[in-house]
């Protein structure tokens, strides 16, 4: 049983793939709410605004848009360089990275994977599919 430090309060807990525990990701999710509430009346609002007008830190906003479940920009698709590509640190609307850096990413992986028995494939993202290999995980562009 492995045990990770919560992000956000610091906590220990067993560790289930995510960052954060169960009670901080619970209270994530009501702030996300929270956020998407507020959009949906304030189309383009920016992060300070948000921020104040909703009670939701800054910090819990960037996790989101970290996460893929908020998108920065405006109407003209333009991200103003708020989030950066972890990789080549373009600006971004949402996500770590860039689609050409997840592309590489993917390559990567897929070059490194070598060839397997026919795995079981989960669908992850759109454009990203990740297959089971007995312990390896490789990825697909669909």
């Amino acid at each position: 049983m492995a045990f990770k430090q919560c992000e956000f309060c610091r906590r220990p807990y067993e560790d289930m793939g995510k960052s954060v525990c169960g009670e901080c990701l619970l209270k994530l999710d009501e702030d996300f709410v929270k956020i998407r509430e507020y959009l949906y009346d304030h189309n383009g609002a920016g992060i300070e605004e948000v921020s104040e007008e909703t009670g939701v830190s800054r910090k819990v906003i960037f996790y989101l848009l970290k996460e893929e479940r908020l998108i920065v920009g405006d109407e003209n698709g333009s991200v103003n360089g708020i989030l950066k590509c972890e990789s080549c640190k373009r600006p971004i609307p949402t996500g770590r990275m860039c689609g050409s850096c997840k592309k590489e990413v993917v390559k990567s992986l897929n070059d490194s994977a070598g060839s397997y028995s026919v795995p079981r494939r989960i669908v992850v993202e759109d454009d990203v599919e990740i297959e089971s290999l007995r312990g390896v995980a490789k990825l697909q562009l669909k």
